[in-house]
């Protein structure tokens, strides 16, 4: 028996400043959540300043205008709440009863931060640790050769956290200048969810965003990323016993009208679970590579195209086999179609656990963005379980010729030699 479709009661209005504001139904709760997502790109942060937007984001929740740090705390722990900010905004989760001081704090700490010079150097010692702890790492250090390599000169080809150089020259100056620029309403977005009525929730945002004003600012365009000529293969030796493996190229954006099909193959292919997931049952069950291997394009998709990535950790001398085993597969799924076993699997599996992602507020506040900036429309999880359910085999083989290219990978692996 199928579940009954999911309907979600969801509120828009837009603000004279370009500033969308959502609300999400989500009755019988006790509890809220409100995320700020302002439109600030990849591209916005300095070439020479690389690390900088991470910076912004970790440090919001640092001070504001009206708090120091320890203040700011103490103010979200007498809520009841969890507050965080990031490179774009922030979000806060709280009991429903809570919900307006809450969304004040939180249109406080993304709004008005202060960036304190004190808790910045704090915050900067402590990224700047995490990413030399991390050049130690094989599996991080393949990762981002990986990325620069998929990537170029696209900002995207960058760590997001930056580099040990990128992060140590940059002063609060530069945190304050980055977020007078780049957060601005036009095109951003506030949603919340909870128990109370959706035009209630945005009555009430409306107040708190009312007064955030500012001209929008001029986005730089972003580079092409073209897939690579030809295939590459770089090895980066490191003392270690095992050796991590990225195989990939450019992926797809998430408005590519093949996203559900290339989903539903990247369950097939590599993302799925074990019983389903065709490199998972080869290369570790059959082969015995590896404890954890997967493969998929879909799961980066964002506003950018996102990459095509296979992964493996095995040992030194089965390296080679490793890869050898991900071309086998993707070479397979490019040439015939999957089984009806395997597609009826997938499919199941699909549509009976996407309702999991949507427990907390959180999730459903963030789905709201989603729906808008992506254009999926308020009723896609109506939509959704069909959407997968008519995908057919052949056109699973269709998209993975389209968009899978084995003889364009780009290898990428650090440890053993």
């Amino acid at each position: 028996m199928s579940a009954a479709p999911i309907k979600l009661a969801i509120r828009e209005r837009t603000l004279d400043s370009g500033l969308t504001l959502l609300a999400v139904h989500n009755p019988g709760v006790q509890t809220y959540a409100c995320v700020v997502s302002l439109e600030v790109r990849a591209g916005d942060e300095p070439d020479d300043c690389p690390g900088l937007a991470n910076l912004v984001g970790d440090c919001l929740d640092e001070g504001t205008d009206r708090h120091d740090a320890l203040q700011f705390a103490a103010a979200a722990e007498g809520l009841g709440a969890m507050i965080e900010g990031n490179h774009r905004g922030g979000v806060v989760m709280c009991p429903a009863t809570s919900q307006q001081p809450a969304t004040e704090l939180l249109k406080r700490m993304v709004l008005h931060p202060a960036f304190p010079g004190r808790e910045v150097r704090r915050v900067q010692a402590e990224i700047l640790t995490e990413i030399q702890s991390e050049d130690d790492d094989p599996r991080t250090v393949a990762a981002r050769r990986f990325r620069k390599e998929i990537y170029g000169k696209h900002p995207l080809g960058r760590p997001p956290q930056g580099t040990v150089a990128g992060v140590k020259k940059l002063k609060p100056k530069h945190l304050r200048d980055f977020h007078d620029t780049w957060f601005r309403p036009t095109g951003g977005y506030v949603s919340a969810s909870g128990p109370e009525d959706p035009d209630a929730m945005l009555d009430r945002l409306e107040r708190a965003f009312r007064g955030f004003r500012g001209k929008a600012p001029t986005h730089r365009a972003m580079p092409k990323v073209e897939l690579n000529a030809a295939a590459r293969d770089i090895h980066l030796p490191m003392a270690r016993e095992q050796v991590h493996v990225f195989l990939g190229h450019v992926g797809v954006r998430r408005t590519d009208p093949d996203f559900y099909a290339l989903s539903v193959m990247d369950h097939i292919l590599g993302t799925g679970p074990g019983f389903t997931s065709r490199c998972s049952r080869h290369l570790r069950d059959e082969l015995g590579l590896c404890y954890s291997v997967s493969a998929g394009i879909t799961a980066s998709a964002g506003e950018e195209p996102g990459t095509f990535t296979a992964y493996i950790g095995t040992s030194p001398e089965h390296r080679q086999k490793a890869i050898d085993g991900f071309l086998a597969e993707i070479r397979r799924i490019r040439e015939e179609p999957p089984s009806a076993q395997e597609l009826a699997d997938v499919k199941q599996y699909l549509t009976g656990s996407f309702v999991f992602a949507l427990e907390r507020n959180s999730n459903l506040a963030a789905f709201a963005i989603r729906a808008r900036r992506f254009g999926l429309g308020f009723d896609f999880l109506q939509r959704y379980p069909d959407i997968v359910r008519s995908i057919t085999a052949e056109q699973i083989r269709d998209v993975a010729a389209r968009h899978l290219h084995p003889d364009r990978l780009v290898a990428v692996s650090a440890g053993a030699s």
